[in-house]
């Protein structure tokens, strides 16, 4: 209390030198340019200069901020397509390479840093683990690991290789129009190029699903294997809906241009037709060739289709922004960045998770994921770098793929809704460009619809004389209800929640199929309560505004359960593994 009075009392005039007003950043660097002598460093002056520092880095981050929205707001000019995903040439904002290529060095003693408590605690553990054993590495999770890689890597190539019928699907089916084409072929009939659409994928998910649980492999090839279906089934699917969407475009031009008149003498009425006609033939070329250098169905190539396998994204493109050249310097370093990251992996898995893992059925669920709470954040800082670091910006530079901003700064999440747009953008840019906004659009398509046909000045009192519903009243059939949802429910609202419920099920899916048991759903519903956090923390105004508390919140959430849901879904493998080697080793004690 006696400081705050003390700071609200207004300083005399003949009174302390160090309550003098200071003088501003540009007045001292003026008097500096006269050759006077600096002032005396004093504690409020160099309050003074920090905070004159402190604007003009404000003034430099709203400028940044200011001209990449100038930019996003020329892109949609130029595109006004609203199912956009907007590419351009951008680094990672973690890439020590890339900085350092461009001449900057503000990161370069956190590297450092980083990978030498990295290397010394590596040196430790290995240290430790050959007084204890008698080795230096454990080769358990090698043989695991490397066993049976030859019939991995013939189904892995042969999963990718699958992926290309899409390029003869797309442009016999879809682009190809003649007599001997069904009417339910056509891309515009939605119901049944969205049927055939959905068949096709399901057909070829549930192929590749099943051949790997015929297959027999350890849990090791199982997870890689799951993961990369479903990282290739997203390739399907974006590429399939993209094209099926130009496939309409094109058909529609080619429908106008069919029926365009040729003869000079036309009246008003005609003009303006032929006046609009042209203008929606100039949209659909802008959809149709949205770069100059690529246009639909010229595009339709193997090699086109190639080079989107081949880039670190999941939403396809006609083009992408490409970099001059390959740095091959640059590709060099990020493998040998992949193959050391993978050492450490590999050593944290092996001697610090797999054992207190097999200990489970003794020490219990939950003084395991205390054991497991720092190796499983390390593992997933590794998986990180390794990911999204080392592996993203090698493909990215094989293929010249200037739009490396595969993750912001997810570490400042404020909860989880956050960190899942920041942690992984290609998934991100997935569900926001083939989830999310199609659902969005529709909905308020069908809310504009609804709005459309009903009198906004007519009461309920009319309503129930013409003995139809009133506003407020409940439906009574599914149908009635479906549409009440859709009338009262915001879009965004509609949107996010359909799309954490798919991201949900999809998590859940690939981690069944990798691990072979459902533990009822834990992960999904873990994944569905974010929905009701989000909303309890945008409607508390005092936890809204404490970003610290909520990014503190968010960490301590994450480290804690990881490892716990690892240990529910791991924990009957393991009961059933111990109780096996148990009987095994009695059998002979009986007989």
């Amino acid at each position: 209390m006696f400081m705050l009075q003390a700071a609200s009392r207004p300083p005399s005039s003949q009174g302390s030198p160090k309550l003098r007003p200071q003088k501003s950043r540009s007045e001292l660097e003026l008097e500096q340019k006269q050759g006077l002598p600096p002032p005396p460093y004093t504690p409020s002056l160099h309050r003074s200069l920090r905070s004159s520092r402190e604007q003009h880095n404000r003034s430099d981050n709203d400028e940044a901020a200011a001209s990449e929205d100038q930019t996003e707001v020329e892109l949609e000019k130029k595109n006004k397509n609203k199912m956009a995903i907007f590419f351009q040439p951008r680094t990672s904002i973690l890439d020590y390479t890339e900085l350092m290529y461009q001449g900057s060095d503000t990161i370069r003693g956190l590297v450092t840093c980083f990978w030498t408590i990295i290397g010394a605690y590596l040196v430790s553990l290995l240290s430790s683990h050959y007084e204890h054993n008698g080795e230096v590495l454990s080769s358990d999770l090698a043989v695991l690991v490397f066993s049976r890689g030859k019939d991995l890597l013939l189904s892995d190539l042969s999963l990718v290789a699958s992926t290309f019928f899409v390029v003869p699907f797309v442009r016999y089916v879809w682009v190809a129009s003649g007599k001997w084409q069904p009417a339910f072929l056509d891309p515009r009939n939605s119901v049944c190029a969205m049927c055939l659409h959905a068949a096709v994928e399901i057909g070829w998910l549930a192929f590749w699903y099943a051949w790997q649980g015929t297959r027999g492999w350890p849990w090791t090839q199982r997870s890689f294997f799951a993961l990369h279906t479903v990282v290739n089934w997203m390739k399907i699917h974006s590429y399939l809906s993209t094209t099926r969407r130009l496939a309409c475009a094109l058909r529609e031009r080619s429908e106008l241009t069919s029926h365009s008149p040729t003869s000079s003498s036309s009246s008003s009425s005609e003009d303006d037709h032929q006046h609009k006609g042209s203008g929606r033939l100039r949209e659909l070329d802008s959809v149709l060739s949205p770069y100059a250098n690529a246009r639909f169905p010229q595009t339709l190539t193997m090699h086109n289709f190639l080079m989107f396998q081949l880039s670190p994204t999941l939403v396809y493109e006609l083009e992408y922004p490409r970099t001059p050249r390959i740095r091959w310097l640059y590709v060099a370093e990020k493998m040998a960045g992949t193959a050391g990251i993978f050492v450490v992996f590999y050593v944290v898995v092996a001697h610090l998770m797999i054992p207190h893992l097999e200990r489970m059925p003794q020490t219990g669920v939950l003084m395991t994921t205390v054991h497991l709470m720092g190796p499983m954040a390390t593992c997933w800082l590794l998986f990180f770098f390794i990911t999204f670091d080392s592996i993203s910006n090698g493909f990215a530079e094989l293929t010249r793929f200037a739009d490396r901003r595969f993750y912001d700064d997810w570490w400042n999440a404020r909860g989880l809704d956050e960190f899942s747009r920041k942690w992984n953008r290609p998934v991100h840019m997935f569900l926001a460009r083939h989830v999310y906004m199609p659902i969005r659009e529709n909905w308020r398509v069908y809310k504009a619809s609804s709005s459309a046909g009903v009198d906004a000045n007519e009461t309920d009192t009319k309503k129930k004389e013409r003995g139809t519903r009133p506003s407020s009243a409940t439906p009574s059939t599914v149908g009635g209800f479906v549409r009440h949802l859709r009338i009262t429910i915001p879009a965004p609202l509609a949107a996010m929640a359909a799309t954490f419920f798919f991201s949900s099920i999809l998590h859940e899916v690939t981690v069944v199929v990798a691990c072979h048991r459902w533990n009822h759903g834990m992960l999904f519903f873990s994944q569905m309560m974010q929905i009701p956090l989000i909303f309890a923390s945008d409607k508390v105004l005092w936890y809204k505004n404490q970003h610290a508390l909520r990014n503190w919140i968010f960490w301590v959430v994450m480290v804690f359960f990881q490892p716990f849901l690892l240990c529910m879904y791991t924990y009957n493998a393991f009961v059933a593994r111990q109780n096996t080697s148990l009987s095994v080793s009695v059998l002979p004690s009986i007989s």
